[in-house]
This record gives C-alpha cells, sequence and structure tokens, in this order.
C-alpha cells in the first residue's frame, strides 16, 4: 500500500454513494419538469389555476396539444430509454461506469436547456425529438450506477447503500414537483427547466472532481477502508480476462424474468406518477402551487419507505433472522401488496384530502421494494449486475412508455370515472408482478454468475484504461483478492 494514503479520508465510501444518491434526485427532478408543465397546457382554466382568478397567466406556453399528444411526448423519453439499456449494462463492462454516469447526465442537462424554447415554440416533433434523445443518454444512468455500487459497497451494507441511491431517485419527485410549482407560480415556468438543467451540469464538475472508478484509484482513500473493501468484496469486483457474459442464460433464467416483471411494475406506477399525478390532482381544484406541493407528498412517504427498507433488509440478513430470499420477497410483497390495496381504494375516492391519502399510501409503500426485488440482482450475480440492470430495465421501460400512452387515451375526459380505469389496470400490474416474484423470485447466487476454475482475474489499476490493460494483477479465480 502507499504510505501517503494512511492519514487520508477514512470513509470516501460515504461521500461517493452520497453523490449518486444526489445525482439521482437531480436527475429525476429533471423528469418532473415536463411532467409538470404540461397541465398548464391541459389546465383549462389556466388563470385561476396558476393564480386564483388574477388576471395574470404567467406567460404559459400558448400550444394546443391535447393529453393524446402529450402522452406521446412523454412516452417519446422512454422509447429512448428502453433502447440503451442492455448496450448500456454491456458497456459499463468495458468503460469505467463513473464516467459512463457523469456523462450521461450532463448530456441530459444540456439537452433539458432546450426544452423550453422548443414547447414555447410550439415545436411538438421538435420537443418529442429532445426528450427521445434525453431518454436515450438516461438510458446508461441505472447500469452505470449499479456499476458504480457494485465497487463502492459491500455486501453488509450494500442494502443501505442500494436503498439511499434508490431513494434518491423517488426523492427526485420531492424536490421537482414542488420547486416547479413555485417557480412556475412566482417567476415563470421555462426557468424550472434552467434551474434543474444548470444544477445537473454543476453537480457533474463536482462529480469529476471527486469520483472513482474503484476504491483502488481514488486519490483520497484511506489505507483502512481500502483493506476493508478488499476483504469484504474478494474477487467479485474485479474484472475476468477474456470475460463473457452468460447471455443465454441470464434471458432464461426464472429470477431474471420475474425481475423484468417486477421492473415493469415498478416503471409502471413510477412514470404514472411522475408524468400524470398533477394532471390527476388538477381534478380537484388545486392551484398550481398547490398542486406541486400535494404531489410531492406520496412520494416524501415513499423515499421514507425506500431508505427505512435498506436498514431492515440489512438488520434481518446480517442477525440471520430471515434469508436472502425471504427478505427481499417480504420488502416486496409489502411494497406492492400494499400500493395495489391503496390504488384498488382510491377508486371509492372522490374529494381531494381522501384521494390525496389513498394516493400516499399507495404510492408511498412502492418504495420497499427498493431492498427487495431492485436491490436482488446482487444476490443473483455481483460480477453482472450492471448487465442484469439492463435487461430489466429495459423491459421496465416497456411500462415507462406504455403508461402514459394509455393513460392519455383513457383520459381524454380528465374525470374521476376515466382515472378510475387507470387505478383499475394498475392493480392487475402491481398484483401480477408480486405474486410472480413470490413463486420464482430467489436469493441464491446463479450457477452462470461464477467463472470458470481455471479462468485469471484481473485487476485494472489505470480505471480511463480500456482492455487489454497495460497494468493488472493476475490470480487464479478461485482465490481471493489480498490486501497486498
Amino acid at each position: 500500500m502507499e504510505q501517503g494514503r494512511k492519514n487520508r479520508i477514512r470513509h470516501v465510501r460515504v461521500i461517493i454513494i452520497t453523490l449518486v444518491t444526489i445525482a439521482m434526485i437531480i436527475v429525476h427532478s429533471l423528469r418532473c419538469n415536463v411532467g409538470f408543465i404540461v397541465i398548464t397546457i391541459l389546465h383549462e382554466t389556466e388563470t385561476t389555476f396558476i393564480n386564483k382568478g388574477a388576471e395574470w397567466n404567467a406567460n404559459l406556453p400558448d400550444v394546443d396539444w391535447d393529453s393524446i399528444l402529450i402522452g406521446y411526448l412523454h412516452s417519446s423519453f422512454y422509447v429512448g430509454y428502453l433502447l440503451t439499456h442492455i448496450p448500456a449494462g454491456y458497456l459499463t463492462t468495458i468503460f469505467p461506469s463513473y464516467i459512463v454516469f457523469g456523462g450521461s447526465i450532463f448530456l441530459s442537462c444540456l439537452l433539458n436547456l432546450l426544452l423550453p424554447f422548443c414547447i414555447n415554440s410550439d415545436l411538438y416533433w421538435v420537443t418529442c425529438s429532445v426528450r427521445f434523445t434525453q431518454g436515450l443518454v438516461e438510458g446508461f444512468i441505472y447500469p452505470a450506477c449499479y456499476g458504480i455500487l457494485r465497487h463502492w459497497s459491500t455486501p453488509s451494507e450494500r442494502g443501505r447503500a442500494g436503498s439511499a441511491v434508490l431513494a434518491g431517485a423517488y426523492a427526485g419527485a420531492v424536490v421537482g414537483f414542488p420547486l416547479a410549482g413555485v417557480i412556475t407560480y412566482y417567476v415563470g415556468w421555462q426557468y424550472v427547466f434552467y434551474l434543474n438543467g444548470g444544477l445537473g451540469v454543476l453537480f457533474v464538475l463536482l462529480w469529476v472532481c471527486l469520483a472513482s472508478n474503484q476504491p483502488e484509484t481514488h486519490h483520497f482513500i484511506s489505507e483502512k477502508e481500502l483493506e476493508f473493501f478488499h476483504k469484504e468484496n474478494g474477487s467479485d469486483v474485479h474484472d475476468l480476462k477474456d470475460q463473457k457474459v452468460p447471455v443465454k442464460a441470464i434471458f432464461t433464467s426464472l429470477p431474471v424474468i420475474t425481475l423484468c416483471i417486477c421492473d415493469f411494475a415498478r416503471n409502471w406506477v413510477f412514470i404514472l406518477m411522475l408524468t400524470n399525478e398533477p394532471f390527476y390532482l388538477s381534478l380537484f381544484n388545486f392551484t398550481v402551487a398547490e398542486n406541486g406541493l400535494y404531489a410531492s407528498i406520496p412520494h416524501i412517504v415513499k423515499v421514507l419507505a425506500a431508505a427505512s427498507s435498506g436498514y431492515i433488509a440489512d438488520f434481518l440478513l446480517l442477525e440471520n433472522f430471515l434469508s436472502t430470499a425471504y427478505v427481499r420477497k417480504l420488502l416486496t410483497t409489502i411494497g406492492f401488496g400494499t400500493s395495489c390495496l391503496g390504488f384498488f381504494l382510491l377508486t371509492f375516492m372522490t374529494n381531494g384530502t381522501s384521494a390525496m391519502v389513498f394516493l400516499t399510501i399507495a404510492v408511498g409503500f412502492t418504495g420497499f421494494p427498493v431492498s427487495g426485488w431492485q436491490i436482488n440482482h446482487y444476490d443473483l450475480s455481483p460480477r453482472h449486475a450492471s448487465f442484469l440492470v439492463g435487461i430489466t430495465s429495459t423491459v421496465g421501460s416497456i411500462g415507462s412508455i406504455m403508461a402514459p400512452l394509455i393513460t392519455g387515451y383513457i383520459t381524454v375526459s380528465h374525470n374521476i370515472h376515466s382515472w378510475n380505469i387507470v387505478f383499475y389496470i394498475t392493480c392487475g400490474v402491481l398484483g401480477f408482478a408480486v405474486m410472480s416474484y413470490l413463486i420464482f423470485g430467489s436469493g441464491q447466487r446463479q450457477s452462470w454468475s461464477n467463472p470458470d476454475e481455471n479462468i485469471v482475474l484481473l485487476h485494472n489499476m489505470d480505471p480511463l484504461e480500456s482492455k487489454p490493460y497495460s497494468t493488472e494483477k493476475v490470480q487464479d479465480s478461485t482465490s481471493n483478492y489480498g490486501t497486498s
């Protein structure tokens, strides 16, 4: 070990996980921008909606887009998002995950700065094209994120680290919706895009200065923390020479298939709310500022549920109360099952207060599966977790595309009855997912995850270097990496 490491920062992993969490908040706050602004387009009484009857229209977008066109606009992002997940999962095995992660955020934020001009100029198809391109670049974020967690979390802390990062994704709506409401109310709708895009660009500058692909290459990590990583992670974090991804085995694995179903259900609910929740709440005649505030409440509960799920999972596992499979299934069932019930009861609500209560239950409890099925990729295969995420997120993106499209067609009349149909469909999606996971979910490392006995492990010393590496440590795959 380098002598200079002894007096360096001990908990670099906390800094990295915190930065990734902040990044997820920014990215998902970014996704709220269009979802919130379109209600100023769709709402029939814009002046009252904005300012309680004042003769001021806040320079609202003057475009004639109905709910069907808005549905296509939302889905255009997720079509692009779907196309890059599997390539991203593969590319993160070749290129440094932290570079892919930062680059994706940077490009998406730059594109976000173009959207006010496109919307205000009534350039519908150009707006769709920008959103499609945003989806393409953001498709790299989740596989890269799991690649970062592979190196910067250990099995004993993975539940808490994973729940913190994924709770950040849900916290994006907590920040994004009220921020959009306040900015639209007091400043102007265009500045919602400028603020979020600008913050993302500034974050990437900070990320480049403080992040690295793995602990061994970080400039500020201490010797003690580095030894901790080596002891806890062993050889799982190192690349294989001539590594081949067992594509056929992965695609035919029942535990992976059921993760795909769960990802579809998660994205259906998440994107339904991210793109249409303010539109649904406008049924109850809230102002734009109230709408933004109330729309964030279910997501606050979801963040709390997601964050607590990591502590619950790690406690149950470290104390050996339940097996990995039981912990994952318990949290997934609590989350999806309660959410399914919440959406069903929501169909009986006809006033704003009761609707908010059951909407909060339905959306909030979807945070618990963060340490259920959403972290299950590492149980099945730590080495191929990024590729697994690429596959499951691709299927999940189909739900992201279908939810706003179907909702746009069903809610053209924008009344309680049409929204109840959407919620009945959501109940079916969640119910099917939880039953599939209970039957086919697994907490065991899969046989296809293990390397051949005579394959060698590579320890890449330069994270910017491409294969074949010029500096490497080679060892037999059956041994664990030491602390040389």
